[in-house]
């Protein structure tokens, strides 16, 4: 029997035998790779560097080679997410989370809003992280709606501008932004057999269109394609929507990291100034 597992195994076995299809995802995961890796790090001059050892088999020189001081800070950058670009800031950076005893982990969190050259944290108004949050739920409530036309095994139809419905071969039901049956209505193949006992709120008209609908061949083929399309438009517009929310998450994360290390460094700084003031004056 042809299941859908069965199917999607042997799809898997048909992209590994196509070797070409194989080839080109390997390299497509390899470049995404060093993509990542060089904009992390702020440069691929160590991706470059192990790609000359590999393939002319140089051998690298002494430890105060330039070079090495680049592949150590790129290192550096990847880890704590800086932009660094001299031995001499890497060295500052490790001096000031040793002295003030940071948590690494916030601080690696901060990205551009560190500034490494005078090691000071961007001021973050309040307000900032409030409304990026607030509209976060714009392209969330969008994605919930586009995804219910994606999966749902219907076509979105409008007869005559007297509102939006699902129609299927099953019934026909009126449209709601989230899926939701509650006080909708339903019109099904069984009771258009007595048209006169659908009482809802649509023009006789409009109800005739859909009964007869259930027995046109025509106009359910006609849903079948449309909801083939919308299954690949509301489908797309769902991950990108899904993709959009995203970011703003990311961006309200790390507005509410950057303003909390503020904090943190503010405050350790003070105990730190308090505790150096105090062992001077017991001295």
């Amino acid at each position: 029997m042809n299941t859908q597992f069965d199917t999607f195994i042997s799809l898997l076995l048909s992209i590994i035998d196509n070797k070409f299809i194989l080839f080109s995802f390997i390299f497509i995961m390899m470049m995404s790779s060093l993509y990542y890796i060089k904009r992390k790090a702020k440069s691929g001059f160590s991706i470059v560097n192990r790609f000359w050892a590999f393939w002319l088999g140089y051998k690298k020189e002494s430890k105060h080679d330039f070079i090495n001081d680049i592949i150590e800070i790129e290192k550096f950058n990847y880890h704590y997410n800086t932009d660094a670009v001299s031995i001499k800031q890497k060295k500052k950076f490790e001096g000031w989370i040793k002295k003030y005893e940071l948590n690494f982990r916030i601080i690696a969190k901060l990205k551009r809003n560190l500034i490494i050259d005078t090691l000071k944290i961007k001021k973050i108004n309040k307000v900032i992280p409030i409304l990026t949050f607030l509209s976060l739920f714009l392209p969330l409530f969008l994605f919930f709606a586009a995804l219910v036309v994606a999966i749902k095994p219907a076509g979105l139809i409008n007869i005559n501008n007297t509102g939006w419905f699902w129609f299927n071969k099953k019934e026909a039901i009126e449209y709601n932004v989230l899926g939701g049956r509650e006080n909708s209505w339903v019109i099904t193949p069984q009771e258009c057999e007595k048209k006169t006992d659908i009482v809802i709120k649509l023009p006789p008209q409009t109800i005739d269109i859909i009964c007869e609908s259930f027995n046109s061949q025509r106009s359910l083929e006609y849903i079948d394609t449309l909801v083939a399309k919308q299954r690949w438009a509301f489908g797309l517009l769902s991950v990108i929507l899904l993709f959009f929310a995203a970011i703003l998450f990311n961006i309200t994360f790390h507005l509410i990291i950057t303003f909390d290390a503020r904090e943190m460094l503010l405050f350790k700084i003070k105990n730190t100034d308090l505790t150096e003031v105090n062992k001077k004056r017991d001295r």
